[in-house]
């Protein structure tokens, strides 16, 4: 009887101590009202890629909301500061998803401290000296997060939609698979 009665003491602070922890470790994509149905889909079948090509990574992933814009200055862009990643529309399937690709490996880099670990090995494999800096460049082809965003993108599409001036090597390319996959 006592230990019954240890075993149900037990279980039901553990049962009230278990509110805090996360069942379903996938990480989110939440999608604004401005964003159409067929971008939806779209948007998630290159979420669902992005998280396959980062397994070990799956744990530093925080949720990123995604907003459709009619008039944006550039194609997609990363805003840090509310996780919200904007897509520039009407795009071509393949453009979409290489931007969105693109954009979710920025909110990784600023939501996800473990991105730092790839970051000297990523400079070398680009041909940078180790004491680059991550976010600056000559031009947006010559900085380092964004050849890392690019490489992103030519991981998991095996291509990129536009090159951009951006030039990779494919140990530069391998270290971010790498680094994904854990391995």
């Amino acid at each position: 009887m006592r230990r019954t009665l240890i075993l149900t003491a037990l279980l039901a602070a553990l049962g009230g101590a278990m509110w805090f922890i996360r069942t379903d470790a996938r990480p989110v994509l939440r999608h604004g009202d401005s964003v159409p149905a067929d971008l939806r889909v779209l948007a998630d079948d290159a979420w669902d890629d992005f998280l396959a090509a980062h397994q070990a990574r799956l744990g530093c992933i925080t949720p990123v909301t995604l907003e459709a814009a009619w008039v944006l200055d550039t194609r997609a862009e990363y805003r840090p500061d509310t996780s919200t990643l904007a897509v520039r529309v009407p795009g071509t399937p393949a453009t979409l998803r290489s931007e969105l690709i693109h954009e979710f490996a920025h909110h990784l880099e600023f939501t996800c401290t473990e991105q730092i670990e790839l970051r000297a090995e990523f400079l070398r494999a680009q041909g940078f000296p180790p004491e680059a800096a991550w976010f600056e460049g000559d031009t947006w082809e010559t900085t380092p997060s964004e050849q890392y965003a690019e490489a992103t993108v030519e991981m998991i599409e095996e291509r990129r939609t536009h090159l951009g001036g951006i030039l990779l090597t494919a140990d530069a390319v391998e270290v971010v698979r790498e680094w994904g996959l854990g391995s």
